[in-house]
């Protein structure tokens, strides 16, 4: 039987006041977008052939089921299952490092920082200093150590730069992959909105 939120929250407590600096993260993979509807409907391999690498589907946004799943792609997740009433002083904070898997698909690729601003005014950008998406390349595919030096990476800067105990990170499949890899040495593929709680101290 899994144990009561109190006695849970009772431990996590125990651990705080004896210095260690521990974290509830909730990871949160982002609801169904567009691209993954066409992905399931032709294949991955006509899907990566055809329709990855055009602009039809950069940085697409979720479906109208996404946006209705995620109330019970990464921003329209979290503002989609959080509401202001639920954290009404505290801003989503947009952290680069936690994005997708960089690779030649335009998919992963992000928008302009002024259209992002305009779309999510909401949202905290001041971490996210580039203009233009520097990070992703039409010819460079990451590679699975580099992910996972990213997720360790994010997990510090999150570590240093986020106070609260408790955090939802909304986030994408393969960089949760590598944060499971990264923190329990297992591979796990959450489904679209599938959430992933890990406690971790100071990383």
């Amino acid at each position: 039987m899994a144990a009561p939120w109190n006695t849970f929250k009772h431990q996590i407590n125990v651990l705080t006041k004896s210095s260690r600096n521990v974290k509830v993260i909730y990871f949160v993979r982002h609801a169904q977008g567009y691209h993954n509807v066409v992905e399931e409907k032709y294949g991955v391999g006509r899907w990566e052939d055809e329709f990855a690498r055009t602009d039809e589907f950069l940085d697409p946004d979720l479906t109208p089921f996404g946006v209705e799943d995620a109330k019970s792609k990464a921003i329209q997740t979290a503002q989609s299952f959080f509401t202001k009433d639920q954290v009404p002083n505290q801003p989503f904070l947009c952290m680069k490092n936690c994005r997708e898997v960089f690779d030649c698909y335009t998919f992963d690729k992000r928008r302009s920082l002024l259209e992002i601003k305009q779309k999510f005014p909401d949202v905290d950008f001041s971490r996210v200093t580039d203009e233009e998406d520097l990070l992703w390349s039409p010819t460079h595919h990451e590679t699975e150590d580099e992910i996972r030096e990213r997720a360790r990476n994010f997990l510090s800067e999150l570590f240093d730069a986020v106070p609260e105990r408790y955090v939802v990170v909304v986030s994408h499949v393969c960089f949760i992959q590598a944060v499971c890899a990264v923190t329990m040495g297992i591979h796990f593929r959450p489904d679209n909105g599938e959430v992933v709680p890990l406690v971790l101290e100071t990383f």
